[in-house]
């Protein structure tokens, strides 16, 4: 094998792991978003719990306070009907009377308020506990989902680290004039090697000439792409 078949098949390795590497960091970018739609359905699972909670407990708070109100009331109106004896003139009995009247009207309105709060509560109990386990399930699922996705992100970071590290044992096995060539890509391309696609470079996508094309399919000769300057090799996937 003749120096320059050695260094392009070099090559080739390099464009392999600089395909990988594109690929992971395009996941890697990509990934984090799908985390933090993730985490917004969580939130939006657990607010939409809470306000159910905190709506059944608002009507608790208000049939504890109706019931308050109703107790004042009925001690009220029995004290009320217990001093009707006692009242001395005409003008004191009829206001006593006014008095109960509305006390008996209050106490009734406060009955009927408290009967549909505790019905307004028992549906609100059993439409709580029927969904909590919906609820429950579809945090698990989404969950899961984030665990699987956040273990995929450590096994590309890894998968990254491994391969960056493997490249510049590769490219110290080139020769040195390609070395520098490759070195003077870097600065300005995140991917340097990359893989001719038929007719097209598989970096910038831009066609390259037909004769261009063939020559690189040989893996005999330095060739770079006219419109983006990577290097260009070829390999099947």
């Amino acid at each position: 094998m003749s120096d320059i078949t050695r260094d392009i098949h070099l090559f080739i390795s390099m464009a392999k792991i600089e395909a990988v590497l594109a690929a992971d960091r395009a996941l890697l970018q990509r990934l984090p978003q799908e985390i933090a739609v993730i985490d917004k359905a969580v939130a939006d699972i657990d607010a939409v719990e809470k306000k159910a909670h905190d709506d059944l407990e608002e009507m608790k708070q208000k049939r504890r306070d109706v019931e308050k109100k109703l107790r004042e009331h009925e001690d009220h109106l029995k004290k009320s009907r217990g001093q009707q004896s006692l009242v001395k003139t005409n003008e004191e009995y009829t206001a006593m009377l006014k008095e109960i009247s509305n006390l008996e009207i209050a106490v009734s309105d406060e009955e009927e308020t408290l009967l549909i709060l505790m019905d307004g509560i028992e549906s609100a109990e059993r439409d709580t506990a029927a969904k909590a386990a919906e609820f429950k399930t579809a945090r698990e699922v989404k969950l899961t989902e984030k665990k699987r996705l956040e273990s995929e992100v450590s096994r590309l970071q890894s998968e990254a680290q491994k391969l960056a590290a493997e490249k510049p044992k590769i490219l110290s096995e080139i020769s040195p004039t390609y070395q520098k060539r490759y070195e003077r890509l870097v600065p300005h391309r995140d991917i340097v090697v990359t893989r001719a696609e038929g007719d097209h470079c598989g970096g910038c996508r831009q066609q390259i000439p037909a004769q261009l094309a063939v020559e690189v399919r040989k893996n005999d000769q330095f060739i770079t792409c006219p419109a983006c300057g990577r290097i260009l090799v070829h390999y099947e996937n």
